[in-house]
């Protein structure tokens, strides 16, 4: 068979693929490879028609072999990404991912917007494996890309969301790698607001408190991001319980804070941070009843705070009601190991 003879073959075997005669396709292409055995476009073809007669294992050893010829070409890349998404079969699943990232770098320097689709579905496929790193790693990226790319702020800020979206519910499984990048997705996302304040904006504040909580050694970016809120929203209360409550746990109830345990009392006659703060504030001041029932009342409303329990405790033992120091002790106790852990920021209705 002559060079020209091949060609016409492979032109056959495309206009077959094209009328959905995918047998007539197998046949010339196999016609070629008697002749080419290299041929990369035969065993594409045959990828093709073989995955159209959905025989998957065929399609796949085509595809593959097409890849080991031409690993910078993307027809057979292509081929196994749309096989393996349609594909049931457990190697499917795992070699999926090595598919995407070739095609990644096969497309960054030709085509940013199939990189940036493709770059999607990894995400997805390691979002549902629970790989965390890779997919904020990944997702960075895909933001870094469409910067430069000219992106609005708009585009930008829904990004940097369905990050905080893709890592906010699994922080217990990240490692502090992760939880940076989740961190730096909240910050991005709060300044590329186009509507501040706003109520979407302060849901997205409150999102990322409720996050920085969760991690015990970014005590400072906590603070900062309560005082951030407090700053904007004035009127909420959930930032200054938040900071009254680390503040309180972290044994660091400075003027200021007591300051802000006021604020809060002034919102709210029953504000659970705000009466255990000034409960302290009162034991500090040697005024025990003060402090006895401030504590009391505060800690009907934020039961989880253990360092409450513990002043409570203390007031009751300068009040010598050794009985009643001893239960607030153990209440403080069981209240700790419901939670989980020590320290929590928890108000009431988290738990």
């Amino acid at each position: 068979m002559s060079s020209k003879e091949v060609k016409t073959a492979l032109k056959s075997a495309r206009d077959a693929i094209r009328n959905k005669e995918y047998k007539e396709a197998l046949k010339h292409c196999k016609t070629v490879l008697k002749q080419e055995k290299n041929n990369y476009n035969a065993w594409v073809f045959i990828g093709v028609a073989a995955a159209e007669l959905e025989q998957p294992d065929q399609a796949q050893g085509a595809y593959k072999k097409a890849a080991e010829l031409e690993p910078d070409q993307l027809l057979a890349w292509q081929g196994l990404a749309s096989l393996y998404e349609k594909c049931n079969q457990i190697n499917a699943k795992d070699d999926l991912p090595g598919v995407y990232q070739k095609l990644l770098d096969l497309y960054e320097s030709v085509d940013k917007q199939k990189w940036c689709d493709v770059c999607k579905k990894l995400v997805d496929l390691n979002y549902q494996e629970k790989k965390h790193i890779e997919v904020a790693q990944t997702w960075h990226k895909l933001i870094k890309i469409r910067q430069e790319a000219g992106a609005d702020n708009q585009e930008l800020h829904q990004l940097w969301r369905k990050l905080t979206h893709l890592l906010a519910e699994c922080t217990e499984d990240q490692n502090n790698e992760t939880q940076q990048l989740l961190l730096t997705a909240f910050e991005n996302a709060l300044d590329l607001s186009d509507k501040i304040p706003s109520e979407d904006h302060q849901v997205l504040y409150r999102h990322f408190i409720q996050c920085l909580s969760k991690f015990p050694h970014e005590t400072a970016r906590l603070k900062k991001a309560c005082e951030g809120m407090i700053n904007i929203y004035p009127t909420v209360q959930y930032p200054l319980e938040v900071l009254c409550l680390h503040l309180i746990e972290s044994g660091s109830l400075t003027e200021e804070g007591q300051q802000y345990c006021c604020r809060l009392v002034e919102m709210d006659s029953k504000s659970g941070p705000g009466l255990i703060g000034l409960g302290i504030k009162a034991l500090q001041d040697k005024k025990y009843e003060d402090a006895d029932r401030n504590l009391r009342e505060g800690l009907k409303e934020s039961p989880l705070c253990t360092t409450g329990w513990y002043h409570l405790a203390e007031a009751q033992v300068k009040m010598h009601r050794p009985m009643e120091a001893v239960l607030s002790c153990n209440q403080g106790i069981l209240d700790m190991f419901k939670c989980g852990h020590p320290v929590s920021f928890h108000l009431k209705g988290e738990r």
